[in-house]
C-alpha cells in the first residue's frame, strides 16, 4: 500500500515465487547467511527454485535466459552473482555445469563438450564488446545484424572458450575492467548500462543409430540497468541524459513485453506488432523474450517506503512479463546437416552478392539513384556480415576432434598462466603500494590497479609515461610519483589539474594510506600503502571505508 496514503487499497500481485532477504538471518564464520525462520530466503533456496531448472534445460539443449530487473541497489546483482560466501545463481550454475561435464567425459570419453563465453554492454544504445578492449573505441559501437534463421546478433563479437568457472570469473573481471577504463575515458562515471553475458554450451556425441549429433544451448544472463526515476536520483546534465537513454530502452522493453503479453492472451484482437527493432536491447533479446527460449525474470524491489513508486513500477512490469508465452525447442541436429545448411546458405548469399544486392521495387514510392545506391550498399554489408558469420561457424564445425583437443590444451595452458598472474597480483597487493580506481558504482571500484614499483613514475597520456591515462584534461605529462624510502610523493606537472583529498595540488606533496588523488576530473584513485596500513593497525588506528 502507498505509505503516503495508507487508506488507499493495497495493490496485489501473484508470482511463481516471492522471496524475502532483507532480515531474519544469522551469519556464520564464513559469511554465509542462514535463515532464522521460514520467512528469510537464502541463496540455496533461490538456486533450488530457479537455478536447477536453468541447468537442466541447458543439458537438454534448450536456450535459457535469466533476467534481473529493478532499481539500483535493490539486490539484482546479489541474486544473480551473489556476494562472498552467498553465491548467486550464475556461479553455482557454472560450477555445477563444469562438474557434470567432467563426470560425463569420464563416462563417455568420445563425447565432446564446449563452453564459449561472450560479454557485451549496451550503453546509450551503443553495443560494446567487453572482452575485446579494442572494440570499445569503435564510433557508434558494434553493429547489430539479423540472421534469417538465428535472429539478431552482434557483428565481430568475440567469443572465448572456457573450461572452468574460475576462468569465467577471470574473463568477467576482464570485462568489468575494460568497462571501467572505457567509462572513465569517456568521463562517464556511472555504470548505468545493460549487461548481457552469454554462455554457449555445445554437446557432441553419437545417438542410438550411431549418427554424430550436435546439441547447442545458449544461456543468456541479463543484468538490466537500474530502473529508478530521474527525480529520485537527483541527476542533472550528462547523468540525466544517460538516465533518459536507459529509461527509454527500458520503456521500449516494456512496450515489447506488453505487446507479447497481448499476443499471448486469448482476448488479443487482430495481429499485434511487437516493436523489437525500436532499441538495441530489445533486438538482442528477441529470442529470449518471444522466441526459442525458456526464460526466468527476477524482479528485485527495495523494502524502503521511500522507493514505493519504483517498487510498484517494477511489480507491474513483472506482472506483464509473466503473461508472455515462449516456444522453446531442443537445438539438436546432425553435425553433417549443420555443415550442409551453412554451405547452402553461403551459396545463396554469394548469388545475392553477385547480383549487386538488387533493390526490390516498391511500386508505391519512386526512389532516386542515390537512395537506391544507399539501400544497395546496406544490403551488401548485411550479406557480407552474414557470410562472415557463416564462415566462422563452418570452420568451427569442420574441425576434427583432435584439432579441438589441441586447441583445448592450448587454452588450458593459457588459463593456467592467467590464474597464476591473478594469484601473483593478489600477493603483490599485500606487499607493494599501489593506486586503485574509485568509482561512483562500487562494482567498478578497485578494478584498475597501478603498482608503484619504480622510484619515479610519470603519469599522463604521452608515449614516455609509465602510467597512461586518457580523457578530458589529461596532459602529455600530468604528474610525477616519486618514492623516497617509505615515503611516496606526488608532483603536478605544469598546467596539470590534480586534487588530493579535495584540495588543489600546487606543489610536491607526500601521500598517505587511503589518500584520494584526482587526476584532471575523471580519474579518481586511492593510494594503498601496506607499510603505513600495518603500522597503523599495530597502533590501534582504524581507517574509514573509502567511498
Amino acid at each position: 500500500s502507498n505509505p503516503k496514503n495508507p487508506s488507499t487499497e493495497s495493490k496485489k500481485f501473484s508470482f511463481d515465487y516471492s522471496y524475502w532477504s532483507h532480515d531474519g538471518f544469522t551469519e556464520d564464520e564464513e559469511g554465509y547467511m542462514h535463515p532464522e525462520d521460514d520467512k528469510y530466503c537464502d541463496q540455496k533456496r533461490v538456486f533450488k527454485d530457479l537455478g536447477e531448472g536453468v541447468l537442466k534445460n541447458a543439458w537438454a539443449g534448450y536456450n535459457c535466459s535469466l533476467f534481473a530487473y529493478g532499481q539500483t541497489g535493490s539486490g539484482k546483482s546479489y541474486s544473480i552473482v551473489g556476494y562472498g560466501a552467498n553465491r548467486g545463481i550464475i556461479p553455482v550454475v557454472c560450477q555445477r555445469l563444469f562438474s557434470r561435464i567432467q563426470e560425463e567425459q569420464a563416462a563417455h570419453p568420445d563425447n565432446q563438450f564446449e563452453v564459449w563465453l561472450s560479454m557485451i554492454e549496451i550503453y546509450n544504445e551503443q553495443v560494446r564488446d567487453l572482452l575485446n578492449a579494442a572494440t570499445m573505441k569503435i564510433k557508434g559501437g558494434l553493429k547489430i545484424r539479423e540472421h534469417p534463421k538465428k535472429g539478431f546478433y552482434v557483428e565481430k563479437l568475440s567469443t572465448v572458450r572456457v573450461s572452468s568457472y574460475e576462468n569465467i570469473e577471470l574473463k568477467m573481471e576482464t570485462g568489468v575492467k575494460n568497462r571501467t577504463v572505457a567509462s572513465t575515458a569517456m568521463n562517464a562515471t556511472s555504470s548505468r548500462a545493460h549487461t548481457i553475458v552469454a554462455m554457449s554450451f555445445i554437446q557432441k556425441g553419437k545417438n542410438e543409430r550411431g549418427q554424430e549429433m550436435t546439441k547447442t544451448s545458449v544461456i543468456n544472463l541479463v543484468d538490466l540497468a537500474g530502473s529508478e526515476r530521474a527525480a529520485s536520483t537527483a541527476a542533472t546534465g550528462d547523468r540525466l541524459k544517460e538516465g533518459a537513454a536507459i529509461n527509454q530502452s527500458l520503456s521500449t522493453l516494456g512496450n515489447v513485453i506488453s505487446a507479447l503479453a497481448d499476443q499471448a492472451s486469448e482476448s488479443g484482437k487482430g495481429k499485434v506488432i511487437v516493436p523489437f527493432r525500436d532499441s538495441s536491447l530489445t533486438r538482442l533479446l528477441k529470442t529470449a523474450l518471444g522466441g526459442n527460449s525458456k526464460t526466468v525474470m527476477m524482479a528485485a524491489v527495495s523494502p524502503a517506503d521511500i522507493n514505493y513508486e519504483e517498487s510498484l513500477s517494477t511489480l507491474k512490469f513483472a506482472d506483464r512479463v509473466k503473461r508472455i508465452k515462449t516456444k522453446a525447442s531442443v537445438n539438436e541436429s546432425p553435425t553433417e546437416k549443420l555443415i550442409r545448411e551453412l554451405r547452402e546458405e553461403n551459396a545463396k548469399l554469394m548469388k545475392m552478392l553477385g547480383t549487386g544486392g538488387e533493390v526490390p521495387e516498391t511500386g508505391a514510392v519512386e526512389m532516386s539513384e542515390e537512395e537506391k545506391e544507399k539501400i544497395r550498399k546496406e544490403l551488401e554489408d548485411e550479406i557480407k556480415a552474414q557470410m562472415s558469420q557463416n564462415n566462422s561457424e563452418l570452420e568451427e564445425a569442420k574441425k576434427s576432434f583432435q584439432e579441438k583437443l589441441e586447441a583445448s590444451k592450448r587454452e588450458f595452458e593459457r588459463e593456467k598462466e592467467e590464474l597464476k598472474k591473478h594469484e601473483r597480483d593478489a600477493e603483490k597487493r599485500k606487499k607493494k603500494p599501489y593506486f586503485w580506481n574509485l568509482n561512483e558504482d562500487p562494482a567498478l571500484s578497485g578494478i584498475v590497479c597501478h603498482f608503484i614499483e619504480r622510484t619515479k613514475i610519470l603519469i599522463g597520456k604521452g608515449e614516455k609515461c609509465h602510467v597512461k591515462l586518457t580523457g578530458l584534461g589529461i596532459l602529455e605529462e600530468h604528474a610525477l610519483i616519486e618514492v623516497d624510502g617509505s615515503g611516496i610523493f606526488v608532483t603536478p606537472m605544469e598546467g596539470a589539474k590534480i586534487t588530493v583529498n579535495g584540495d588543489t595540488l600546487t606543489a610536491k606533496l607526500e601521500l598517505h594510506h587511503n589518500d584520494r588523488v584526482v587526476f584532471s576530473s575523471g580519474h579518481v584513485y586511492v593510494l594503498h600503502h601496506p607499510h603505513q596500513f600495518r603500522k597503523a593497525e599495530k597502533e590501534g588506528k582504524k581507517f574509514d571505508p573509502v567511498t
